[in-house]
């Protein structure tokens, strides 16, 4: 029985680590570094969404239409406002990770970069644009770029880049719709991060025994 208690007690961390291998965001690239002490984090310094060089690019069905696709002026500012809103539920909910505006040796930053997005639909499309009601699923796709420092000393601590869709569920092609797309997928980015969190500190902890 003890042979098998502490064979067990080996396991179960590589198991949460192999469960827990999926990136932050979903699936794409990660990496972590292995000798990061996630243990000692209990807080968020969350860095703008940085959209500075997004670059705005046509599905393959609008290959051919030689129109420019760019962003509505203010689509900006009201994107990064959502991100921090959604971002900070998510992860400071029932008692979960506060989210603080200062570093501090017990504060983990967290930097997000968009590299591109494809809407399915030209940015400013109606759902009547066409002559006839169009439904996407979601808004589009993104190309994210997310890492994790340590918010004193800046070390990188884990990084993730992939794609990523904007909603997941059909509905009419709306400026409320794709709000309410983007809404959904930061807050779940902020809910995996925090279970990732979770699992980080519970393989930390269980290893520490």
């Amino acid at each position: 029985m003890n042979n098998v208690y502490f064979g067990g007690k080996k396991i179960i961390p590589g198991l949460l680590a192999l469960l827990l291998s999926c990136s932050v965001f979903g699936q794409g690239t990660s990496w972590t570094n292995p000798d990061a002490d996630f243990s000692k984090y209990s807080k968020f310094l969350v860095k703008p969404l940085d959209i500075a060089d997004v670059k705005v690019l046509k599905p393959a069905w609008e290959q051919d239409n030689p129109e420019e696709w760019e962003f509505a002026p203010d689509a900006g500012a009201a994107i990064q406002a959502l991100y921090r809103e959604a971002i900070t539920e998510a992860l400071s909910a029932d008692d979960g990770y506060a989210v603080v505006s200062e570093e501090g040796d017990d504060v983990l930053q967290l930097e997000v970069e968009f590299l591109s997005i494809t809407p399915y639909m030209k940015p400013g499309s109606t759902a009547k644009s066409k002559g006839f009601v169009i439904e996407t699923l979601g808004s589009g796709d993104v190309v994210v770029s997310a890492e994790l420092r340590d918010s004193v000393t800046g070390s990188v601590l884990a990084l993730v880049e992939g794609e990523r869709t904007i909603g997941a569920d059909y509905k009419e092609l709306s400026r409320e719709n794709h709000v309410a797309n983007l809404r959904e997928t930061f807050s779940a980015w902020g809910k995996r991060l925090r279970a990732r969190m979770d699992g980080w500190r519970a393989i930390e902890e269980w290893e520490a025994q």
